[in-house]
């Protein structure tokens, strides 16, 4: 399964495997980093400091003491009573008590450090630091850590390859190799499908033989990359794109054109290897939470030794001590130390035995009753789901069976295993669903930006790559929201998995649906770093700013129209191409509105067809009221310009104290300053900052303003949301 690949490479399939390749890089590069620090931390000598090995003497000096002294009192009161300390009712007979007496004491010799002069090797040094007891038990773990034995053991493998490239360091390989092994499970050499294979021996995988691969003759490097022990798992994903020529697909003359030009175009090409993407992912990914959570316990691990064999004068001691119950507390503290420095190589066992299994189910394929298609890739997910689950309660499980004390390895508890691998495979297939979502969120982003006004096409061929890779990343977290949820539940993990994914989708939607993005909230999250504020709060002081200096030009617009009605000696143009009905020119001519108004009511009182009006200069000209009906609102425009030029000289005879108030306070503000963009000519809000206070001035300063606000407010609805979601999953 997931070893075979027939279909024709594409362009199309290229950029599918790029994409989701280079999501793969991320995922094992952690994978190695936690191996490395899982061994980083299993290797920890607590006690290699001489200060601390000097305390931790003082203290074992202490219990040693403390303990032989109490043996002392209880063989000086044997003496006083000899009958009670031999008889056999407390303490056993004598010679059992002796016997005891000198296993403790040779017990006690191999706990005492001891120092060899100009100790050479490793194993010296642990004897001269903790003794022969634990200095035997670190060299054997030192050892066994260093030549990576158990999974040569369980994975057949002989990690003593030629070094790669000149890296010598032991730890970065094996962690190579580990990372590398799961990796080929999913990056596998593209073979015939199994009907089609010409040669197959027993015990051997079928990507062996040339005859085979879908791809004969494969490149020596690339196989050499691929196949060594130490395998660069970054090189081997770089290769997820190389292929072969092979047949074309279809005949023709235009296929045969489109063969010259690109033979991907003529599906003339087949892939190297076989690749299983997000699978690919999800594994190792999975891998590192339990490497994790190893690291953890092994990490409690280290302190646990170092605690028994500080506290090992207690339970010897008490062991020769014929009134105490002895054999208990030395087994017990012995069963504590068998488990607990067994506990590493139990959990290094059982990821091994985990990757053993999979790469086994890879290679040789597992049997599932009427498994192919769907049913088949759901039933391999849920046995490596199994698979997992038992890696991590290994450690418990074992040493139950062996009767050892310890309870590491639980992972779900109770009887919540059910629920939490369902919960799991939940998460892993509801990661489909979180793709969708985040696809889709996305897109509500994109279409929410352009209903408010933003230059935004959601339909563009970059947008589309951009929802699509939203949806990917959505996926990813998702399923690693479900699992994580599903991992971490005490029970019901099914129930946890799917309530995890429902809040991750419903955020994503959200996000979407409010027009925050990913770059938004990214800028967001730098403006309240850098800044000190989030993006909406400086925009939300300028919506501030702009609307107190509306109300100041609406309050001198208001003031402007109101007084100017009132007078009689305001005047402005009647309008130009105007003529009266004696054929004058009516342009120039100047009325005041007041009488022009009284007078054109007057007219439609009676029905009349025209009317007299009356210029500044006493002049009297006929004009018909369809004229009038025509130019009344220009000639109220004209006045009103010239009613706040001359009410606003302090030094005319027409000067209006509130009027002047209310354009000073419009001033302060910045009224009359500039917004927008004057170098821009499709920027209808420019304006140029003016000294001259007219009608238009103020008019068409609010519109602009108007329009700002309304521009500003639709724009920081989105900096609200990328401040809220932002820094959050």
């Amino acid at each position: 399964m997931g070893e075979s690949n027939v279909e024709a490479a594409s362009v199309i399939s290229d950029i599918w495997r790029t994409i989701m390749s280079v999501l793969d890089r991320p995922a094992y590069w952690l994978l190695g980093i936690m191996y490395q620090l899982f061994f980083n931390v299993a290797s920890a000598d607590l006690f290699s400091n001489d200060t601390i090995m000097k305390f931790y003497g003082r203290v074992q000096l202490i219990l040693g003491v403390f303990m032989m002294f109490k043996l002392a009192m209880t063989i000086l009161k044997g003496i006083v009573e000899p009958e009670e300390f031999f008889g056999g009712k407390k303490g056993g007979t004598g010679g059992a008590f002796v016997s005891k007496v000198i296993k403790g004491l040779i017990i006690l010799t191999l706990l005492m450090p001891i120092s060899i002069p100009g100790a050479s090797n490793e194993y010296e040094i642990q004897i001269n630091n903790n003794g022969i007891l634990f200095g035997t038990l670190y060299s054997l773990q030192h050892r066994l850590l260093a030549n990576n034995t158990l999974a040569r053991f369980i994975l057949g493998n002989d990690d003593m390859a030629e070094d790669y490239g000149n890296d010598t360091d032991e730890l970065k390989k094996s962690a190579r190799i580990f990372t590398s092994s799961i990796l080929k499970g999913f990056y596998r050499i593209n073979l015939l499908p199994e009907d089609e294979r010409p040669k197959h021996e027993d015990g051997k995988d079928d990507a062996v033989f040339n005859d085979n691969r879908v791809c004969k003759d494969i490149d020596d490097d690339v196989l050499k990359a691929y196949t060594r022990l130490d395998a660069d798992p970054g090189k081997i994903i770089s290769m997820v794109n190389l292929t072969c020529e092979g047949d074309a697909q279809s005949g023709g003359a235009f296929n045969s054109l489109l063969g010259v030009i690109s033979p991907k175009l003529a599906g003339k090409t087949y892939y190297v290897f076989s690749y299983m993407p997000f699978f690919s992912m999800i594994v190792p990914l999975i891998f590192v939470f339990i490497l994790l959570s190893f690291t953890i316990d092994v990490a409690v691990r280290s302190v646990k030794l170092a605690v028994l064999r500080l506290i090992a004068p207690i339970p010897v001691i008490s062991y020769m001590d014929p009134k105490e119950k002895s054999e208990e507390k030395f087994n017990t503290w012995v069963k504590t130390l068998t488990s607990t420095y067994l506990d590493l190589f139990i959990r290094l066992a059982a990821v091994y035995f985990a990757i053993f299994l999979i790469q086994d189910m890879l290679v040789n394929g597992v049997v599932i009753n009427n498994g192919s298609g769907v049913i088949g890739v759901i039933s391999l997910i849920l046995i490596w789901i199994g698979i997992f689950v038992f890696a991590k309660q290994a450690p418990k499980f074992i040493k139950d069976v062996l009767g050892l004390k310890g309870d590491g390895g639980k992972l779900f508890g109770g009887f919540g295993e059910l629920g939490a691998a369902l919960g799991i495979g939940a998460g892993i297939a509801g990661s489909i669903g979180s793709g969708i979502a985040g696809y889709r969120a996305s897109k509500m982003a994109d279409e929410t930006r352009e209903s408010l006004g933003e230059n935004v096409d959601p339909t563009s061929t970059l947008n589309r790559g951009k929802h699509l890779l939203a949806g990917i990343a959505g996926g990813l977290g998702g399923g690693y929201a479900g699992v994580k949820a599903a991992m971490t539940a005490k029970d019901h993990g099914f129930r946890a998995s799917v309530e995890a994914m429902r809040k991750h989708n419903d955020a994503a939607l959200a996000r979407g649906n409010s027009g925050s993005t990913l770059l938004g909230r990214m800028g967001s999250t730098a403006s309240s770093i850098f800044a000190g504020e989030g993006s909406s709060v400086a925009m939300s002081r300028e919506i501030e700013t702009l609307t107190s200096q509306k109300k100041a030009m609406d309050a001198v617009k208001s003031r402007m129209s109101g007084e100017m009605v009132k007078k009689d000696w305001t005047y402005g143009a009647v309008g130009s191409g105007i003529t009266d009905l004696n054929g004058g020119n009516l342009d120039g001519v100047r009325v005041n509105y007041k009488d022009f108004m009284a007078r054109y009511t007057a007219a439609q009182s009676s029905n009349a067809s025209d009317f007299e009006i009356i210029d500044e200069h006493g002049g009297s000209h006929r004009i018909s009221t369809i004229d009038a009906e025509k130019q009344k609102g220009f000639i109220l425009k004209m006045n009103e310009d010239d009613y706040i030029q001359r009410a606003a000289d302090r030094n005319g005879p027409d000067f209006d104290v509130e009027l002047y108030d209310l354009i000073e306070d419009a001033r302060i503000k910045g009224a009359f300053g500039r917004i927008g963009d004057p170098s821009n000519p499709n920027d209808q809000d420019a304006q140029a900052a003016t000294t001259v206070i007219n009608r238009a001035a103020v008019t068409t300063r609010a519109e602009a303003v108007g329009r700002r606000i309304r521009s500003r407010t639709r724009q920081n609805d989105v900096n609200k949301a990328n401040d809220q979601f932002a820094g959050k999953k």
